[in-house]
This record gives structure tokens, C-alpha cells and sequence, in this order.
């Protein structure tokens, strides 16, 4: 194993996460943190950097899709994948990439031209590009990033040291730490993860690495260096948002980030971040509907190409009706798939064998997730009573002690049941050959 190789893949991973949420999110998550942006960051680095790496290597320890969920049930692991590629792909994460251009690349450098017109010239160049791939992709990713990541340094390192302004107090009802946690779920690189993963393995192998134990150091290594590199990136932006929170201001996820933008590099950053939000979003959007449409064409045995064109014209038209849409009904989909993620991941990294704690895990995660929708929309208000003598509830984690309440009390059946077994077919066997016991 070389370091050389290590960092590379390291670049890679960072390269394949960084997209339109992990430019947006952290300012805004900083500004309604304000002076407790340090317990908003842990949460964000949870949801939004070690569970993308975990789901990297539990990836790694069952090596495909088909296998990622099975042992809850076949018809879940598929229903499971659906939704997954429907959510980062025509749903959510391919449009918002083409929105976040539009609003943070577009509109601060060329005017209020029309987001349809936009997004039909933007995902036109996706389309080309996913379906005859050419040098350009290859330039965007070895080149261009390194630009991305030096002037992203330049603003976090001028903010902090200029003093953009001065952190307030914080602006939102529930703790710093749960509002960075479920703000990492909106980056969707936890559940884009258990996708990429085919890519990184795929990498790994032609890079020579076959054995699935160095496979697994590589992700780890690989994974320590591209959740560095995002730790500095996302802290440096959550910080600089809660710089702002003194400042009385009323901005929008889109317009936080180019008012930082400018405000350390005056009319130049808007040129600046309107070429990485562009970079970023369109090696992003590139990788999402390639991977999006090799599934719906081996799902449904259609053509690649006719597969990709229609997420594509999707893709635009849901594009212009703007990022802040999007996130809207992105609520419901991530609070439903991310709780089911992370448990699947965990179970899947521990080597957990028996297929009962797979299903009761996963189930129970589930129940507990509609709960949480529910009580999101104060549909009825007895659940939100409900979730809230659930320890952790109040703080939107309703899901995660019963989940392993119920998880260990299985594994103690499982136990019980197995040494109970043992001990009868001990009896048996000494019963047939006439011995007493």
C-alpha cells in the first residue's frame, strides 16, 4: 500500500462528496448556531462526513448492492435501492445541483434570466457529457478541484482572519448539536455513499488493491484523508456563518454563502464562487445521473441512453423551481431513508450475521421515522407528545433508542434460543446412545 496512492483516493472521495449541499448548508447551519456553532459542527461532521466514509466501508464488506440490505429481505433491499436512486437522482439531488448553479453561479454574475432556460442549457451539457464522455471530466476533476479547494481556503482563511463579524445568539428553538446532525442529511452523502461505493472498489481494484482486507485499510486511510480535507472546508464555512449571526442579517441558504463570498473578496467572489458552484455541481450532477440511469436500465431494461435523457428533462424542469423547493421536500424523504441508512451501515460494518436483527432493526427504524414525519408536519399532535418521552426524541431521534433497545433485546433471543437449542440436542444425543444425565 502506497501513501501516494492512499491520497490520491483520498482526493477522490473528497472529489466525488463535495457538491452543491456541502457548499450551502454549513454557513447557514453556522448562522442559527451563532455562538454554539462548535456543537452544531460535531453533528454536521457525524451525518455529513463519518457516516459517507462508514457507508464507504460497509460497502466494502458485502461489495454489492444486491447485498447491501438483503438480509432484512430481497423485496426490501430493492424497494430500499429504489427509493435511494429516485431521491439523490431526478427527486432531489440531481436538480438541486442545477438550481444551486441557477441561484449561486447565474443570478449574481448574469441577472434574473429565466430557470427554466438555465437549467435546459445546463442539464443539456450534463446529458452530453453522461452520455459521450470525453476529456473534460477528466480536466474538471484532476484541475479544476484543486482550484475549487484553493479559492474556498482563501475565503475561510480571510473571513477568520479579517473578522467578517462576530457570532450571536443562537437563532433556532432546538439544540446546536441535533440541527447540525439532521442538517448533515440534507448533504445526502451518507445514502450517496452506499452507491459510490461500486466506484471507489471498482478504483481500488484496478489500481491493483484485490484483496478485501488492504481494500478496506485503503478506505479507511483513504477515508481519513478526504474527511480531513472536508472537516477543514465544512468547518471553515459553519464558522464563518456563525461570524455573521451578530450581524442581524436575513439571507437564504444560497445567498448566505455569496454574501461570505463577497464579503472577503468583494465583486471578485462572486465570479469565484460562481465557478466552483458550478465545478462542483456539474462533476456531481455528471456522476449522479450516470449512476441513476445504469440503474433504471437494468431495472426496468430500458436504454441507457433514452434513460438518461429522461432524468435529465425531469431533472430541469424540477431544477427551476429552485433550491429552496427542493430542500422542502427533501424533509420527508431523507427523515425516512438517512435513520435506515446509518442502522444498515452500522450493521453491515460490525458484521452482523443473524438476518433477524437486519429485519427488526431496519423495521423499527422505519416505524419510528414515519413517526417523525408525522410530528415534522404537526399532523397529529399526540405523536409529537408521543416522540417526546422517547429519550432523544425532542431532539428528533426518536428512532434511534428503540431501534437499539430492540436490536439488543433480539440478539439476547438469538442468544438464548441458540444455547437452547445446543443444550436439547445434547439431551437427545444422550438419550439415543442410553447414557443419564
Amino acid at each position: 500500500m502506497k501513501n501516494k496512492d492512499v491520497f490520491i483516493f483520498g482526493l477522490a472521495i473528497f472529489a466525488m462528496f463535495f457538491g452543491a449541499g456541502n457548499l450551502i448548508f454549513p454557513p447557514e447551519i453556522g448562522l442559527a448556531s451563532g455562538r454554539e456553532w462548535v456543537k452544531a459542527a460535531l453533528g454536521f461532521f457525524i451525518t455529513g462526513i463519518s457516516l459517507p466514509v462508514c457507508g464507504l466501508l460497509a460497502f466494502s464488506q458485502v461489495g454489492d448492492t444486491d447485498n447491501f440490505a438483503v438480509k432484512v429481505s430481497e423485496k426490501f433491499n430493492t424497494i430500499y435501492f429504489m427509493l435511494l436512486i429516485i431521491a439523490i437522482g431526478p427527486m432531489l439531488g440531481i436538480p438541486r445541483t442545477g438550481a444551486t448553479v441557477y441561484e449561486m453561479g447565474i443570478v449574481p454574475n448574469f441577472g434574473n434570466i429565466n430557470p427554466l432556460v438555465v437549467s435546459s442549457v445546463y442539464f443539456s451539457v450534463v446529458l452530453l457529457l453522461v452520455i459521450k464522455p470525453t476529456k473534460l471530466i477528466d480536466i474538471i476533476g484532476k484541475y479544476l478541484t484543486p482550484i475549487i479547494l484553493i479559492i474556498l481556503a482563501i475565503i475561510i482563511i480571510k473571513g477568520i482572519v479579517f473578522e467578517i463579524g462576530s457570532p450571536g445568539e443562537k437563532l433556532i428553538d432546538q439544540s446546536a448539536f441535533s440541527y447540525g446532525f439532521l442538517g448533515g442529511y440534507q448533504t445526502m452523502d451518507a445514502i450517496t455513499s452506499v452507491l459510490l461505493g461500486t466506484i471507489v472498489i471498482k478504483g481500488l481494484k484496478e489500481s491493483g488493491y484485490t484483496d478485501k482486507k488492504i481494500q478496506r485499510s485503503m478506505i479507511i486511510k483513504s477515508g481519513l484523508v478526504a474527511g480531513l480535507g472536508m472537516a477543514l472546508v465544512y468547518g471553515g464555512l459553519l464558522y464563518l456563518g456563525s461570524m455573521v449571526s451578530g450581524n442581524d442579517l436575513t439571507l437564504n441558504r444560497s445567498a448566505l454563502t455569496m454574501y461570505l463570498a463577497v464579503a472577503t473578496l468583494g465583486n471578485l467572489g462572486k465570479v469565484a464562487l460562481g465557478l466552483c458552484v458550478t465545478i462542483a455541481c456539474l462533476t456531481t450532477s455528471i456522476a449522479l445521473v450516470a449512476i441513476t440511469s445504469d440503474f433504471f436500465s437494468k431495472q426496468f431494461k430500458i436504454s441507457y441512453k433514452i434513460t438518461t435523457i429522461v432524468i435529465c428533462v425531469l431533472s430541469a424542469v424540477l431544477a427551476a423551481t429552485g433550491v429552496g423547493f427542493i430542500v422542502k421536500i427533501a424533509i420527508p424523504i431523507l427523515t425516512l431513508l438517512y435513520p435506515v441508512t446509518i442502522v444498515l451501515i452500522t450493521l453491515n460494518i460490525f458484521k452482523v450475521k443473524e438476518k433477524l436483527i437486519f429485519k427488526v432493526s431496519a423495521y423499527t427504524t422505519l416505524f419510528f421515522s414515519v413517526f417523525e414525519i408525522i410530528n415534522k408536519y404537526n399532523i397529529l399532535p399526540e405523536i409529537g407528545n408521543f416522540l417526546n418521552h422517547i429519550p432523544f426524541g425532542s431532539h428528533g431521534f426518536a428512532w434511534l433508542f428503540p431501534t437499539i433497545a430492540m436490536a439488543v433485546l433480539t440478539k439476547l433471543t438469538v442468544m438464548i434460543s441458540a444455547r437452547s437449542g445446543l443444550r436439547l440436542r445434547k439431551i437427545r444425543n444422550l438419550s439415543l446412545t442410553g447414557r443419564k444425565f
